[in-house]
């Protein structure tokens, strides 16, 4: 007969399997088919998982910008760790930025969904958006601190989703790479920020409290303008989030290390 204790504990493939999820929902490369999504709860518990996913995104995206440092100046080589970063995902965070300012200029949630539903005023925000981003790390020179800024955007940035959206009227399902539905409870945004915070301090100590501070008004501003102006999160807008927060994290980083 099992105790209470064993009964309550998460086997290691239900662990594998919500691993593979949080995975799953930070890209829009279709990972698992519609029959493999899991529950809504399972979704949910998953988000614990993101600031580990955004952590592996970054030491990759580290290991490619230390490859292109080899053939391309400050400016190239932060092109082409962007553009890898972004193709790794499909472009969730971009599509993400563009779709938010088209739904926050509007005022409403167009009817349509995909890139049909996204102006040039998106497509523009998200242009500048990139374009600021691979500017503000072409300022940072030296190895260790693009490495640093990589790891910290890239975990920071899928983290602030749950932050985002914790207690926030779900919207549309679509956005994210597997559907959202809410449901985002106290454990998976005190673990997950356990976890982000932890390593972001862990590592980074005073430059990671800096970047931490900053991201904490983002996140605070951003629930506002979402629930005074939407009433809600899509998974749409929770992918404008995490984009914004990216954009922080590397302005903040090339203010402290330029």
């Amino acid at each position: 007969m099992e105790s209470a204790s064993e009964t309550s504990l998460p086997s290691v493939r239900e662990i594998l399997f919500e691993a593979v999820l949080a995975a799953a929902t930070l890209t829009l490369w279709p990972i698992l088919d519609e029959r493999s999504q899991g529950t809504a709860a399972q979704r949910a518990r998953a988000m614990v998982y993101f600031p580990i996913v955004g952590f592996v995104l970054g030491v990759i995206l580290a290991i490619v910008d230390r490859t292109a440092g080899f053939v391309a100046g400050p400016v190239g080589r932060s092109f082409i760790v962007l553009i890898v970063g972004a193709a790794l995902s499909l472009g969730l965070a971009n599509r993400g930025a563009a779709d938010t300012a088209e739904v926050l200029r509007r005022g409403t949630r167009p009817a349509s969904t995909g890139l049909a539903r996204i102006g040039p005023a998106g497509a523009g925000a998200a242009i500048v958006a990139f374009a600021f981003e691979v500017w503000c790390l072409s300022r940072i020179t030296d190895d260790a601190g693009r490495a640093g800024a990589l790891v910290m955007a890239m975990m920071l940035s899928r983290w602030s989703i749950i932050p985002i959206g914790y207690g926030l009227k779900p919207l549309e399902h679509w956005g994210l790479g597997i559907p959202y539905e809410g449901g985002i409870s106290f454990r998976e945004f005190a673990v997950s920020s356990v976890v982000a915070l932890g390593l972001t301090m862990g590592l980074y100590q005073n430059v990671g409290l800096a970047v931490i501070i900053a991201l904490a008004l983002t996140i605070l501003a951003m629930r506002l303008v979402l629930s005074r102006r939407m009433g809600g999160a899509s998974g749409y807008m929770l992918a404008g989030g995490c984009a914004l927060a990216e954009i922080v994290t590397f302005a903040m980083l090339a203010a402290i290390r330029a």
